[in-house]
Order: structure tokens, then C-alpha cells, then sequence
């Protein structure tokens, strides 16, 4: 196992909850070491509820995570574009911030927004040393984790999170059984309680 070093961190997702469910733990570890993370949203998710409320349930969820920084794009959900305009909003970021790792969608998903975040930060964050790509629920069995997050004693304050997207509720892998049982499993891969896995696309130490 290895562990974030980074002093900042940013959290990339298509739609509010894609970041609370992808790396949620992580986050929570990487706030508790006193990392400063930034979350970072392309669209409002308005194809699955009231963007304004779904944007407010990521707030509060990424609240008990440590993060107060949360920025919302104003990309149509479901029909995020490969555009310069895409990439610039995600390189703004990197050029305001500097961080040293991005976690991001990976290209194995059968959402075609989440695929198209995990081609754009390729682009975006071509200049970051650490590029971790994390999974959600729609990945494909594609999805070959080579990097792993403990996160044992942060999986209460993940549940906690997730319940915060109340306009999700009937989703199934929004159920504390879907959790639990995925970071279980990660866990018993590397020799842990409870884990979240990564795709490294890019792993530099300076």
C-alpha cells in the first residue's frame, strides 16, 4: 500500500455525488493529515434532480469530508463536450491552485460524461505529478486498480456523506451495503480492512 503525499488535492467529477462516491475516503484522509482538497464538478447533475439541491447535497457531503472548496461548471449533464472550453476550466484550476494530485474518472465507465472528464483531465492536468483515476459504480470490469487509499477508520464519515444526496436515495449503489461491501473488497485486495483503488495514469515523486 501507499499513501498521498500531496499537500493539495483536487477531486474531479462529472456530477454532484461522483466524488463523494469515488474517493470519498480518500478525501477524508487526505483532510485529516491536514491536506487541503478542492472539489471540482462539471455540470449540476440537473438530469437526475434540482441542480440547486443537488449542488447544496454535495456541499454539505463534501462538509463532513473537510471540503469547503467546491466549484460547479455550468457543462449540461449527460453532454459534457471534448472542447478547449472544457479543458480550460479544468486548467484553470491546476494554474490557480498547483496541486500535486488529481483524482479523477476513469476511461473504463459506461457513463459517457464520466469518460469524457477522464479524457479531459489528460489534457487539463498534462503538467501534474499525480493523476489517480478512481471508480464508481458504472465502471467496467476494465477498471485495473494498481493504487490503493486505506481508508478503515474514515468509512463512517463516507456513509455519512452519501447521505447527504437525499435526491438519491432510491439508488441502489447509494445504500450503505454498496459501500461497505466495495471498500471491503478493495481492502481484502491489499491486505486491509476497507481501501478505495485508483488507476495510476501518472505517478511522479519529487
Amino acid at each position: 500500500m501507499v499513501v498521498l503525499r500531496s499537500d493539495i488535492l483536487i477531486a474531479v467529477g462529472a456530477h454532484p455525488d461522483d466524488v463523494e462516491l469515488g474517493c470519498g475516503g480518500t478525501i477524508k484522509a487526505a483532510t485529516a493529515a491536514g491536506k487541503k482538497v478542492i472539489a471540482v464538478y462539471l455540470t449540476k447533475g440537473e438530469e437526475s434532480g434540482n441542480p440547486n439541491t443537488r449542488m447544496c447535497e454535495s456541499k454539505k457531503a463534501l462538509s463532513i469530508l473537510g471540503v469547503n472548496d467546491v466549484f460547479f461548471g455550468d457543462f449540461k449533464d449527460t453532454e459534457i463536450p471534448s472542447s478547449h472550453d472544457a479543458i480550460k476550466f479544468l486548467e484553470d484550476f491546476y494554474d490557480k491552485y498547483q496541486p500535486d494530485t488529481i483524482l479523477t474518472h476513469t476511461t473504463h465507465d459506461t457513463h459517457q460524461d464520466h469518460r469524457q472528464i477522464a479524457w479531459l483531465s489528460l489534457a487539463a492536468f498534462r503538467n501534474v505529478s499525480k493523476l489517480l483515476a478512481y471508480e464508481t459504480p458504472r465502471a467496467t470490469g476494465q477498471f485495473s486498480p494498481n493504487y490503493f487509499v486505506e481508508i478503515s477508520d474514515y468509512i463512517q464519515f463516507k456513509w455519512e456523506a452519501l447521505k447527504c444526496h437525499l435526491t438519491q436515495k432510491s439508488k441502489r449503489y447509494l445504500n450503505y451495503e454498496s459501500m461497505i461491501n466495495l471498500s471491503s473488497f478493495r481492502g481484502s485486495q491489499v491486505g486491509l480492512h476497507a481501501a478505495e483503488a485508483y488507476e495510476v495514469i501518472r505517478y511522479v515523486d519529487k
